[in-house]
């Protein structure tokens, strides 16, 4: 039987552009990369520096969300979970190594860096499971600066740094700084897409269904149906008041849009 081939890491980069269907075959040979690495600093040197290509490209090009999803699936496969206790040092230190390559590029002068590295983080917290494990301080960074995002000027940034908090968020706690944030921009924030993300990302609590049933009023179509998503989907009709209930009926009754629901 002929031996697997040995990619590099630009092939990698390359091949990973072209499909899903070729990620876990691509992320198999780069660990194997990885593991037999004398330098680990350089190694993730040169995963940085490949992945920089995809980090200055604003636009929503598919080989770059490829590229993305490859990266932080990767980096994600060196997540510390609770229970495992053959993890090494070096793997635990390579996720530390793109979450501190990402979150020093967070506030760089160009928008496509500032909207990848939130991107980035949103997909690798996404990708490490419920069970993950995050070191305190590296939570403390995460939680600093994607918050310092959601106050960007351009709204896909601060789109991006919403979903990253997402899992930051502490809904019992009522001085929670996301929760906070969220309440914030889910009524002030101009741009419609925030407002729709926000909605689909914060936790139904006591202190954010007010805010939650005020957006089923919301000027813009999408955000109204978003609302109504989350009362069906996460919220119990006896967490509602009966004027609750009956302003959430009106509303919906009276809306004179078209876009359906379900």
């Amino acid at each position: 039987m002929a031996p697997k081939r040995q990619y590099t890491m630009k092939e990698v980069f390359e091949e990973c552009q072209q499909g899903l269907h070729t990620h876990s075959k691509l992320m198999t040979a780069l660990l194997k990369n990885y593991q037999q690495a004398e330098d680990k600093a350089a190694f993730n040197d040169e995963f940085a520096g490949y992945l920089k290509y995809s980090m200055v490209i604003f636009k929503r090009e598919p080989a770059v969300e490829r590229t993305l999803d490859f990266a932080a699936k990767f980096a994600a496969s060196f997540g510390v979970e609770e229970g495992k206790e053959n993890q090494s040092e070096d793997e635990a230190t390579f996720l530390t190594f793109l979450f501190d390559f990402l979150l020093k590029s967070h506030n760089g002068r160009d928008r496509a860096v500032r909207f990848r590295a939130c991107q980035m983080i949103n997909k690798l917290l996404s990708n490490l499971g419920e069970e993950a494990q995050i070191d305190d301080d590296l939570y403390d960074r995460i939680y600093r600066c994607m918050l310092a995002r959601v106050q960007d000027k351009f709204p896909a940034v601060r789109v991006q740094a919403v979903m990253a908090l997402a899992r930051l968020q502490d809904p019992s706690d009522p001085d929670c700084p996301v929760i906070k944030a969220y309440l914030y921009l889910m009524e002030k924030d101009v741009n419609f897409e925030v407002r729709r993300t926000v909605l689909s990302c914060i936790a139904p609590a006591s202190q954010t269904l007010p805010a939650i049933l005020e957006r089923t009023r919301d000027i813009k179509d999408t955000v109204r149906k978003m609302a109504y998503q989350v009362l069906s989907e996460k919220v119990h009709v006896r967490s509602l008041t009966i004027s609750q209930r009956i302003k959430v009926l009106q509303s919906g009754l009276t809306d004179h849009s078209g876009m359906k629901v379900f």
